[in-house]
């Protein structure tokens, strides 16, 4: 009787006794050298981090080291600072007063030389009989700072008030007088447009001398034109004096040329 062994066992190929199962566990065979570089690489970033804080550090120190040297040394400069604040206020204020006086010069105009012109202008045959004078007053200026003060307000210097002149003469014949009042509306002392005649008359011929004179009455205002633009003028009719003081405010700077 025949006996039959089967072995299921050794019909399977992967289970079979000279069949050996190798494996591999995941990264077991794989480099560490990448690992390795980016420990080193933040370290890097580390360093380089401290490294920057450290020098800021470093560079706020020497700033507020340098920020005390120089408030120590404006201590020591602050009186000197204020005595040139002072003397700068001081000088505000002489600046201020040469300013006024040469606007005092170039405000005046001489009776003299204004009498002198007004001469050379009057017709042989005319005579001047009266001059008087009435002062307009000018408004009052508005109040400016003033540096001595400490910006406390102080009046400047008011403008001179304009002046009306009242002329009062006789003559031969109206043709002087027309010719008078010509003449004087031509003069730099005068204001042309405030120049002109009042009254003119003949009177009763006098008694003794059977002459018959015109009486007339002419009315002007003084001109406002600056001293300095009537230098010539003001030489050729005599006051001298007062052109030599502006040529030498004129010199110094006070006065512009």
């Amino acid at each position: 009787m025949y006996q039959i062994d089967i072995n299921l066992l050794n019909d399977r190929p992967e289970l079979g006794t000279g069949t050996v199962i190798q494996g591999t566990f995941a990264g077991g065979g794989e480099s560490k050298m990448p690992l390795f570089l980016g420990g080193a690489l933040a370290g890097g970033l580390v360093g380089l981090v401290l490294l920057l804080l450290g020098g800021i550090t470093l560079f706020n120190q020497q700033l507020a080291s340098r920020e005390q040297a120089l408030q120590s040394d404006l201590d020591k400069l602050a009186p000197g600072l204020s005595k040139v604040d002072e003397l700068q206020a001081k000088e505000k204020v002489i600046l201020a007063e040469t300013a006024a006086l040469a606007t005092i010069f170039n405000q005046i105009k001489p009776w003299s030389a204004t009498l002198q012109d007004l001469r050379d202008r009057v017709p042989p045959t005319l005579r001047i009989t009266k001059i008087e004078q009435t002062a307009t007053a000018a408004p009052a200026p508005s109040p400016s700072p003033s540096p001595a003060a400490g910006g406390a307000a102080a009046p400047p210097a008011a403008p001179p008030p304009s002046s009306n002149l009242k002329v009062n003469g006789n003559t031969l014949n109206f043709s002087d007088i027309n010719d008078f009042e010509l003449t004087l509306r031509k003069s730099p002392f005068m204001k042309p447009d405030k120049t002109q005649l009042v009254m003119s008359q003949r009177e009763a011929a006098n008694a003794q001398t059977g002459v018959s004179l015109v009486q007339y009455e002419l009315r002007t205002e003084l001109s406002d034109v600056p001293a300095s633009e009537l230098l010539q003028v003001l030489n050729a009719k005599g006051a001298s004096g007062l052109v030599s003081r502006i040529e030498v405010l004129k010199r110094q700077g006070v006065m512009k040329p």
